[in-house]
């Protein structure tokens, strides 16, 4: 084989190394996500429990369970969590005309009827783990999904701020379909989404409650699991809280949300 030959394999060879290598970096890591965007809450001082006493929460059944760990004010009796009668929710096309039980009075509204009802300042929303793989395969549909329930929501009320969490990771303790590293990427794909859909609203912002719930290989931590890998313990629902008091809406956030909605 002559110099040159062996010189022409010799770079292919190692195009091809670097080029696994650059896939495995990006592609096989940890699924570790930092979101950064202005639609992001920034960190601020503690606005204490009425801030989030102040707060409405729907969801799918990581939402639900808030009233059942009774880590809100009246505990389990809370009239701040909204959900149907199965306790939880999945993020569709279908899912304005699907009804939940209204807290205060055990009637069944659509999400729109009991938003027109209530008034909340403040909708915590949080979607994403159930549909996670198809969501994340057409990230499109979960965008659309999405805002059609903003735009219904704040037509229904539009003094109302919503509040994007992230979706939460996932843990080592589930019996899961596929691989776990490539399910928590895929809800870092799902993560990324929600800057983009806040951005497109004068008063809808993102709280990156997921940040908190990660463990250094970007899986939920143990010490949060309630035993299934998904569902998650009082005590990560009081560290979720602890970052929504932590990274609240300010005063000037309103303010500046007033100000684009009049020009």
């Amino acid at each position: 084989m002559d110099r040159c030959h062996h010189r022409q394999i010799l770079s292919r060879g190692l195009t091809a190394a670097f080029i696994f290598a650059f896939f495995m970096f990006f592609f096989a890591r940890p699924a570790v996500s930092a979101l950064e965007s202005s639609a992001l809450l920034p960190q601020t001082a503690d606005a204490g429990e009425t801030y989030v006493d102040s707060m409405i929460f729907f969801g799918e059944s990581t939402t639900s369970h808030l009233r059942s760990r009774g880590v809100l004010r009246d505990g389990t009796k809370t009239n701040a969590v909204w959900s149907d009668a199965s306790g939880t929710r999945m993020l569709s096309s279908k899912m304005l005309s699907q009804p939940i039980v209204y807290p205060p009075t055990g009637e069944l509204l659509t999400p729109v009827e009991a938003c027109e009802r209530a008034k909340p300042r403040y909708l915590v929303l949080s979607f994403g783990q159930n549909g996670l793989v198809r969501f994340a395969e057409d990230t499109d549909t979960y965008v659309t999904c999405y805002k059609r329930l903003i735009d219904a929501l704040l037509a229904a009320s539009p003094d109302t701020k919503i509040i994007l969490q992230t979706v939460y990771p996932l843990g080592a303790q589930g019996n899961y379909s596929a691989d776990l590293a490539t399910l928590n990427q895929f809800i870092n794909r799902l993560n990324a989404c929600l800057p983009e859909i806040a951005a497109d609203y004068t008063n809808v912002r993102v709280a990156d409650t997921a940040s908190v719930l990660r463990d250094a290989d970007g899986k939920l931590c143990a010490s949060f699991d309630n035993g299934d890998g998904q569902h998650l313990n009082a005590e990560a629902y009081q560290t979720i809280l602890s970052y929504l008091r932590t990274h609240a809406w300010q005063a000037e956030d309103e303010s500046a949300s007033v100000e684009r909605s009049q020009t």
